[in-house]
Formats: C-alpha cells, sequence, structure tokens
C-alpha cells in the first residue's frame, strides 16, 4: 500500500514536461530490462546474434579466386552462380512485372498494388517502363546496338541480376544482426563515442558494418528498418544513410580489378573507411543534414536528454547485455517470414531503378562528351591537390553520382600514375551517392530524401573528400 502512495507521490512530483520525456524514451530509446537476464534469453540472443555476426563478419571461407569472404558473400556467390543461366530472364521478369503492377497500382488505388506502389511517383513509374523495356532488348537481343552493347546493357543487365541476389539474401539475414540484441548491446557500449563525435545513436555503427561486408542498398535498408521502429529520428536515419552506406568490400575488389592494380586494395579500403569517419563528422553537421527534423516516425519530438551522450560507468557492460535480451526475450520467430517479405519488394524495386538508370549513364558516358564537360570544372581544384594526370581523373570525380564503377572505368586502360588511380578508386567509394544503388535505396525509404539532396550531398562529400583523399594517395604513392 505504501509503495502505491509512494508511487503516486512521485507521478504527481513530476512536471509534465519530465512526464513527457520519460514516456517518450520509453518508446524510443534502448529498452533495459533486467528482469530479461534469463539463461533462455541470454542463449536466444548470443546464438541467433552469433549466426547474424557469424554470416556477415567471419571470413572463413574461400572465393572463386582463392580470397577469403564471409559466408553472406559465399551464399549470394552461389545463388547468383547457381542462376547465371537464368538471371537476365530474372531481371526482365522483375522489370516487366513492376511496370504492369505499377500501372494496375495507380488504376485502383486502394488494390494491395496500389498500396506496394503509393510512394513510387511519375519519374519511378518511368523507371519502371524503361527497364522492362531495356531488359527485354537485352535478352532477346534486339534494339539499337548501343544499348544492346555489352558494356552498356550488357553491364547493366548483370548489375541488376547481382542487386536481385545481393539485396535480398543479405536484407534477410540481417534478421539476424536487428532482431536478437546485438544493434542495443553495440549501440548501449558505444552510444557515448557516437553520440559525441557523429550526434548519431551506437547503432549507426552496425549500420556502417553491414554496408561494408554487404552492399550500401543493404544498410540503407537497415537504416530505413530502424528508422520505421522508431529507433532512429529522421535526422538520424537521412545521416546514416548518406553517411555509413559505403561500398562493399568486394566492390573494393572489382574496383581494383577494373584498373588492374590489385595490390592496392588493402590500403584502399583502410583509406576509405577512414576518410569516411573525417567526412561523417562534417557532413552531418552542415545543411542540407544538419536542417532535417529530430523527430520520429511516430511523430515524437526528440529532446535535448534523449540525444545527450551518456557517460562510461563500471555497469554498462550489465546494462547492454539486459538491452539483448530485452530484445531477443520480445523477438518472435515468426520475424524472419516477415523480414523476407519486406526486402524481397525493397530488392525488387532496387533492381528495375539498376537496369534502367545503369543503362541511361552508360550511354551517356559510353556514346557523349557530356560526363567530360562535367568533369572541367574540377581541373583547376584538382591541379591544387597536385595531382597528375589530371584532365585524365578530372571526370571522373563527378561520373560516380551515376554509377560507382564510372569513375574507374574513365580512366582504365590509361598511363595514369599510381596515385592518381589511387585517388579515383578511394574517392569513387567515399562519395556514398550513386543513382544505380544506394541513391535509389535512399529514395526509397522512408526518410524523406529528395533527389536534390542526394545530389547536393554528393557534391559537398566530393569538395571536401577530394583534399583528404589526395593526400593519403600521395603519402601512400
Amino acid at each position: 500500500m505504501n509503495e502505491e502512495i509512494n508511487a503516486k507521490v512521485k507521478e504527481e512530483e513530476l512536471t509534465e514536461a519530465e512526464r513527457v520525456e520519460r514516456d517518450l524514451s520509453e518508446k524510443v530509446g534502448i529498452q533495459v530490462d533486467y528482469s530479461t537476464l534469463t539463461t533462455a534469453n541470454f542463449l536466444k540472443a548470443l546464438i541467433f546474434s552469433g549466426i547474424g555476426v557469424f554470416m556477415f563478419f567471419i571470413p572463413c571461407l574461400t572465393g572463386s579466386k582463392g580470397e577469403s569472404i564471409v559466408p553472406m558473400v559465399y551464399l549470394v556467390n552461389g545463388a547468383k552462380t547457381a542462376a547465371a543461366g537464368i538471371l537476365n530472364h530474372l531481371v526482365m521478369i522483375v522489370c516487366i512485372g513492376l511496370s504492369i503492377t505499377y500501372t494496375y497500382g495507380k488504376i485502383n488505388k486502394n488494390s494491395y498494388f496500389g498500396k506496394f506502389h503509393e510512394k513510387d511517383g511519375v519519374f519511378t513509374g518511368i523507371l519502371y517502363y524503361l527497364a522492362a523495356i531495356f531488359s527485354t532488348m537485352l535478352v532477346f537481343q534486339v534494339g539499337p546496338e548501343q544499348i544492346v552493347n555489352p558494356d552498356v546493357g550488357g553491364l547493366a543487365i548483370s548489375l541488376a541480376g547481382s542487386t536481385l541476389f545481393t539485396v535480398t539474401i543479405a536484407g534477410w539475414l540481417v534478421t539476424f544482426l536487428i532482431e536478437f540484441g546485438i544493434l542495443e548491446f553495440i549501440g548501449t557500449l558505444i552510444e557515448p563515442i557516437m553520440r559525441r563525435v557523429f550526434l548519431l545513436p551506437g547503432q549507426s555503427a552496425v549500420d556502417a558494418l553491414s554496408s561494408f561486408v554487404a552492399a550500401p542498398a543493404v544498410g540503407v535498408f537497415i537504416t530505413n528498418k530502424l528508422y520505421n521502429e522508431c529507433v532512429y529520428t529522421e535526422k538520424e536515419a537521412c545521416c546514416i544513410m548518406t553517411n555509413f552506406s559505403v561500398v562493399s568490400l568486394g566492390f573494393f575488389a572489382l574496383l581494383v580489378s577494373i584498373t588492374d592494380t590489385q595490390e592496392m586494395y588493402g590500403a584502399a579500403v583502410l583509406t576509405s573507411l577512414l576518410t569516411v569517419f573525417i567526412l561523417a563528422i562534417i557532413v552531418i553537421r552542415i545543411p542540407p543534414l544538419s536542417k532535417k527534423k529530430e523527430q520520429y516516425k511516430n511523430g515524437v519530438m526528440q529532446t535535448a536528454a534523449m540525444k545527450k551522450p551518456g557517460k562510461y560507468d563500471s555497469k554498462i557492460f550489465k546494462r547492454a547485455v539486459a538491452a539483448a535480451t530485452t530484445k531477443a526475450s520480445g523477438t518472435q520467430y515468426s520475424v524472419f517470414l516477415t523480414a523476407f517479405e519486406d526486402v524481397f519488394s525493397f530488392a525488387l524495386k532496387v533492381v528495375a531503378f539498376v537496369q534502367a538508370l545503369t543503362v541511361l549513364s552508360m550511354l551517356i558516358s559510353t556514346y557523349t562528351p557530356v560526363f567530360e564537360w562535367i568533369g572541367k570544372p574540377m581541373v583547376p581544384y584538382l591541379n591544387l591537390m597536385g595531382l597528375e594526370n589530371v584532365n585524365d581523373i578530372a571526370p571522373a570525380t563527378l561520373v560516380g553520382i551515376s554509377e560507382i564503377a564510372l569513375p574507374v572505368m574513365t580512366i582504365a586502360g590509361k598511363a595514369i600514375a599510381p596515385a592518381s588511380i589511387f585517388f579515383v578508386i578511394v574517392l569513387s567509394t567515399v562519395q556514398i551517392i550513386f543513382f544505380t544503388e544506394s541513391a535509389n535505396a535512399m529514395l526509397q525509404s522512408d526518410a524523406g530524401l529528395k533527389v536534390g539532396e542526394l545530389v547536393l550531398i554528393f557534391l559537398i562529400r566530393t569538395i571536401i573528400a577530394v583534399p583528404i583523399v589526395a593526400f593519403f594517395a600521395k603519402m601512400l604513392y
């Protein structure tokens, strides 16, 4: 009885602001319930989170070229190999299917497909139709030679097919990482650092790692899911997507192979990762990202107390474990079924975007001087950096906004100084925004990023990154 009276008195003593802040913290913060620290919950969190860590972060298998790869990449590669004979046909079916469902959904807005395409505007619809046309041309090898060219349409449909399996498989596997407590565990441990340095929750570190070992679209998918679950505010989600959706380790291998500089792989990965963190510290603090709403998906505004960095103490590890078991205890195993539906629908749309936009960007790059013109304003800036072969690498500094592999393609086979090649490779990986994958995934997210904002963020990241990457390039080569 006395406990009830004391609780009522304490409740009455709270100001309205304090009461609201307490209730909101319970809704959107990392939940910690020490009563969930049982053996069953601990094992549930440990085993399922352990599977996620193993699949994404433990390079214990051998790839086709003898390199060590993580199990997730092994599964993706295996799926692509198994479907190699029908991969292009799958892309065509997906693209044609989306063009049909988009048309039906816009006519019957209350139908299933109407809701499925609710956020898809006219521009998105045009991309669906173009993707259907291009993929059909490529499968049946009909149409203009410029499109069916292996270096144009062939590259596009190959990337689209790869995206289908990568996003679907990796996106489903991240269920092990986001539903069984490891995000909460790591987030609790490093949130004081992430809040102070990047103004972001600790969970954002896992987002970055997921992109690094899988694909940028996977990182965007995780961030979007956590935004919808009110873990991130709109501002935090936008900052994480545009600053930590880094390219995968596998893509680094592709870039150095295109330029035939495999020996640069390790240095490129480490330099890129360091540069990404430096850029994040800066870009998050300036417009347009600094102007984004500090509001959760459910309409709750983030208070100063809710984003105040915590302090390390002797109990933080126990609190982190309790946060993990709290999350794991509330997760039903049916989440694996619902997760597949979400990630598969997400992957289908990204496939169509990759197909359409890669063809368009490669047509411009291969048959017009547009990208060369675009690069001309960068020549004086690059000269200030003391780089060699400036006229050759200038176009590569900006064309990455369309396709991440384009920058290295513009210099492949040319007699260019090693430092300049390294500069192009690393710069292309830290720009983050490219419309054949990451940018489209961001536009499909619920965080409200617009095309103009993404272009502006790309330019800001490029301008800031050029001197940083140039410094490392000259220091190493």
